[in-house]
């Protein structure tokens, strides 16, 4: 049997224990704003006896002015006789302040219950979303969140700017509107691997422009998940990599173009070496004949050199995709 079911607990008794139990601070005014009842928490709020406080105005023991202060909650539910609230910072900490008004058989105002909430960690939670939403609306990568099943949810400025859509046109459409065809059966893959909670990491792929153009991209996605561990959203960072592989291709244009280049000449200019020091060695030629010899061979090899940095000049001078640290190298510039 429960203590509510014991002799000698009355209604108000159980209310009272309620009142006395709840940790948000609670004050019961009278129309003129005078303190009827408070509970404990209001006394450890206000590092002042209950005592004291009750009795009070309310204006005097919380913001310490003579009056009522400007936009008072209370002169506001006095006039609207509806619920009103606003928030406060009190010492260090934040608290939503609601006042709901008691009203008389007559309609009129016979008192109030004022409630102050703490809401440090929902404050936090909102000061870091907006430095969250600032970071993630300046930043020029795509950073797309959408639903378990690929929804999008939000498109920042730089999905925006790179894929051609607005975030208005994109939000609630299926992602599959930007994926290839041949690549979404992978992306229905991928999809299944982030519902089980799983990441994927830099994962190359392309992704179909507004205007129809192809554009090849580095995705990371990671689930959201909620306090069960169940995933109810996915976040994805896209970085093109279009003037990357541009740039790769160019390198890989130009390396190989200079193996060709330099494969035969290093080639017959190690077999002439090879030749000229046997001969030596046999004494066929003297040593004026070798450094005559040898001199020809470094100038074939300046002649190599030459070759090579012209097409260096050419790629850096002919491809805008060549990164400029690659370009100062090629150009031989410190």
């Amino acid at each position: 049997m429960t203590d509510t079911n014991k002799p000698g607990i009355s209604e108000y008794e159980m209310l009272k224990r309620t009142f006395n139990a709840i940790e948000d601070p609670i004050f019961y005014l009278a129309p003129d704003s005078t303190i009827i009842h408070a509970n404990p928490a209001s006394a450890a709020l206000l590092n002042t006896p209950l005592e004291e406080i009750v009795g009070s105005h309310c204006y005097q023991i919380v913001h310490h002015t003579p009056s009522n202060i400007r936009g008072c909650p209370f002169i506001q539910a006095k006039k609207t006789k509806k619920r009103e609230s606003y928030t406060v910072n009190l010492g260090s900490h934040w608290y939503q302040v609601t006042i709901d008004p008691v009203l008389g058989d007559d309609g009129e105002l016979i008192g109030a219950v004022h409630i102050l909430t703490n809401i440090d960690s929902i404050k936090k939670i909102h000061e870091l979303r907006a430095v969250l939403g600032a970071i993630i609306e300046t930043t020029p990568d795509p950073i797309i969140s959408e639903t378990p099943d690929g929804h999008v949810i939000s498109w920042n400025k730089g999905a925006e700017e790179t894929l051609g859509y607005t975030a208005e046109e994109m939000r609630g459409e299926s992602i599959q509107r930007i994926i290839p065809e041949d690549l979404r059966q992978q992306h229905l893959e991928t999809l299944a691997k982030i519902q089980r909670g799983e990441r994927v990491e830099q994962m190359e792929t392309r992704r179909i422009r507004r205007d129809g153009e192809i554009i090849e991209f580095s995705l990371s996605l990671s689930p959201i998940l909620d306090d069960r561990g169940i995933t109810t959203g996915i976040a994805v960072i896209m970085h093109d990599l279009t003037e990357i592989k541009k740039a790769q291709r160019a390198l890989l244009a130009y390396i190989t173009e200079a193996a060709l280049r330099l494969k035969n000449p290093i080639e017959i200019i190690a077999r002439s070496i090879e030749e000229i020091a046997d001969l030596h060695m046999a004494g066929e030629i003297d040593d004026e004949e070798l450094n005559t010899s040898l001199m020809i061979q470094v100038r074939h090899a300046e002649k190599i050199i030459e070759n090579i940095r012209e097409l260096q000049q050419s790629i850096v001078l002919d491809l805008d995709e060549i990164p400029q640290s690659y370009r100062k190298f090629l150009m031989d510039e410190e």
